[in-house]
């Protein structure tokens, strides 16, 4: 575990003293706040996910709900098989928040959607950082898109020291789970499922010409297996900012086209991948005047591709949903790994439910510490000279969280740190 202050080393050599917890994490006093609500794959199809999704002026909503009910903890996570609201805030509180962020009704949540609160919800939301959750199982791609939703919430202050530990506690099972298993052994993604179809249903790639709409994060992962396993196809990429087309066609050797000529470049493509955010259709049925054989995949969502064209003759739409069905076959072998993966993430909560102990006490901690800071400025304290002040009080405190550690076996440590308490009352009283 990383050590970020002082008073996390006080937490570490404290921890074994601290209180008398259940010896299993199934009771994690202080936990019952925090809350998960959420639409995935498993209970919802891709218009209802649709509905649910997060794009930016979305996501600015519900920053904004969320800071005029004066909430201070809460992470949104949006792809393309879920949304998922993690806070410390009441479940009900967090629904109603999404809801009226996306215009959805709560009944419609609560038909679809699911809730997890307590230690249930730190369980699903390692999962969900682990890929075992996924649609396709060990999709690495969850790690980066969690680590995005932490990064916004900071970014807009609203993540908590409980909600930022916890999340780090979750990314550290999954990068054991990847560099300890096999479970992502390979490309496992909906960037790579979309590679694999293209393989499997187009003869001669190299003299196809490839259209490529959105420049984001998907359509880079698109683009990267793209070059690595159709090497020297004709790939053309087109967005709706044409300075992100050039920057994206420079980068993966790529032609870059302007999105206003849509219509036309999709007319004289073979394949066409779509990654957008767009909320409306952007590919409609008249961009198509020729019969040709074409494979479309859609794996934007909401959908990208407007569905009557799939009724256009010798064109094959494939949405997300229908390309990561066709790839759970072909990844048997890594459900193998899942008992593997599941003892890490059973460690590392292990190790997030003995730090969440001390985390209960941060508070104490702190005033322990300003106690003796308060203690070193008076005139007639000899303990603490003024050189070399802090290392005194850091090995005062070491001291003291050494003779607690010695006491795990009795009830000494708990006397202590009440008595400590006690004093510290008085003193500030």
């Amino acid at each position: 575990m990383t050590i970020h202050s002082l008073e996390d080393e006080f937490c570490l050599l404290l921890l074994p003293s601290f209180m008398d917890y259940s010896s299993t994490y199934d009771i994690c006093s202080g936990l019952e706040n925090f809350g998960i609500i959420g639409i995935n794959y498993q209970n919802a199809d891709i218009a209802v996910r649709s509905s649910f999704a997060v794009c930016n002026i979305t996501q600015e909503r519900i920053t904004f709900f969320a800071k005029e009910k004066k909430l201070k903890d809460i992470i949104v996570l949006s792809t393309c098989n879920r949304t998922e609201i993690y806070g410390l805030a009441s479940t009900e509180l967090l629904i109603e928040i999404l809801c009226e962020a996306t215009g959805n009704s709560t009944g419609l949540f609560h038909q679809h959607g699911y809730v997890y609160t307590g230690m249930d919800a730190v369980k699903h939301l390692f999962k969900v950082a682990s890929g075992l959750d996924s649609q396709i199982i060990g999709d690495y791609e969850i790690l980066m898109q969690l680590k995005k939703a932490a990064r916004h919430a900071k970014d807009n202050e609203l993540l908590g020291s409980l909600s930022d530990r916890l999340v780090n506690f979750a990314l550290q099972a999954s990068k054991r789970i990847k560099s300890e298993t096999k479970l992502s052994t390979g490309t496992v993604s909906v960037a790579y499922a979309a590679i694999e179809v293209i393989r499997e249903r187009v003869a001669d790639i190299a003299n196809k010409n490839i259209l490529l709409v959105g420049a984001g994060k998907f359509g880079r992962n698109v683009a990267r297996n793209i070059g690595e396993y159709f090497p020297g196809a004709k790939v053309r990429i087109t967005n709706r900012t044409f300075s992100k087309a050039e920057d994206f066609a420079q980068e993966h050797d790529m032609l870059p086209v302007p999105y206003e000529a849509l219509a036309q470049q999709c007319e004289e493509s073979d394949i066409l991948i779509v990654s957008t955010t767009a909320e409306d259709y952007t590919i409609l049925p008249g961009f198509f005047k020729t019969e040709k054989p074409r494979l479309l995949l859609d794996l934007s969502v909401p959908k990208s591709i407007h569905p009557a064209v799939k009724t256009r003759n010798n064109i094959t739409l494939m949405d997300v949903d229908e390309i990561s069905a066709i790839l759970n076959d072909t990844f048997a072998k890594r459900k193998a790994e899942i008992p593997k993966a599941v003892a890490i993430i059973e460690d590392t909560l292990g190790e997030f439910v003995e730090w969440h102990k001390v985390f209960l006490h941060r508070h104490f901690l702190g005033q322990v510490k300003s106690k003796l800071y308060e203690l070193s400025e008076a005139d007639s304290c000899l303990a603490f000279p003024k050189d070399g002040k802090d290392f005194l009080i850091q090995k005062a405190v070491k001291t003291l969280a050494v003779d607690l550690r010695s006491q795990t076996q009795t009830a000494r440590g708990c006397q202590y740190i009440n008595t400590m308490h006690e004093y510290l009352k008085i003193s500030h009283s």
